[in-house]
């Protein structure tokens, strides 16, 4: 079995990703379990389309897909604790994610704090886009990881790598995961992480389908490529980092 932490649905530019068309990629690239956040919640608040979305992966996976509600300004003003949008009808909700290149959240604003106190509230973890620019780089999130010590963190791509590592370092609920992360980086997390024992803190994500739209290949032929890499370099860690980990901060989220 394959947890894969970073998958999305919905409408991303001009495509539509599909519950099937996404269920069908994982399969051929032989991931089972997931965790899925919508792209629609950037065009669209309406609870009941993104709920339609959420029953519909659902139960085509068969319960294997567990939802993360990706969280704009828009919909805090609409439902200030996003009761509105927590309908478990397509699965008990897990986790929260922000998205700080779609849209600007400050580090000591409003909105970002609202976030983490519904996590907290909740019982769920946020999930935090991590990127290579001034608005999303890792190192930013460290303070709010601090001040929220009980809600659990995961920096998705962690990015800059050397900025996530020392997030990790300091921040006991700060968690990590592999999308789009190049090998290199990955084995300089692997080096660390078994060397100041935070391999049960690493996710493996694939971002799908996001890769496809830089492929001439075919995603699932470049995702098993990818799996395989992933597993030579995380070698006796492969099981943790593949499943168990994921399973661990599911049962935190969902208990």
């Amino acid at each position: 079995m394959l947890f894969d932490f970073h998958v999305h649905m919905g409408q991303y530019f001009d495509d539509y990703y599909t519950p099937p068309r996404i269920l069908r990629t994982l399969r051929l690239a032989g991931i089972t379990h997931f965790a899925y956040s919508s792209t629609s919640t950037v065009v669209s608040d309406d609870p009941d389309f993104l709920l339609e979305e959420r029953v519909a992966m659902h139960e085509l996976s068969e319960g294997r897909a567990k939802p993360i509600l990706w969280v704009t300004h828009d919909m805090l003003k609409h439902s200030s604790d996003l009761s509105l949008y927590m309908n478990d009808t397509g699965g008990k909700i897990c986790g929260l994610k922000i998205h700080g290149v779609s849209e600007k959240w400050l580090l000591n604003g409003r909105e970002l704090q609202r976030v983490f106190k519904i996590a907290q509230e909740r019982g769920l973890f946020v999930k935090i886009h991590t990127g290579e620019r001034e608005n999303c780089e890792a190192g930013m999130y460290q303070e709010i990881c601090t001040r929220f010590p009980d809600v659990r963190v995961v920096l998705a791509h962690g990015r800059p790598i050397g900025q996530a590592i020392n997030v990790l370092r300091n921040c006991s609920n700060a968690f990590i995961d592999t999308s789009f992360m190049p090998h290199g980086h990955f084995q300089q997390l692997m080096a660390v992480a078994r060397q100041e024992s935070f391999t049960d803190r690493i996710l493996f994500g694939s971002d799908t389908p996001i890769p496809g739209r830089h492929l001439k290949s075919s995603l699932p032929r470049h995702l098993r490529s990818r799996v395989e890499q992933t597993k030579r370099i995380a070698g006796s860690d492969w099981h943790r980092i593949s499943w168990k980990n994921a399973q661990n901060l599911l049962t935190f989220a969902l208990k």
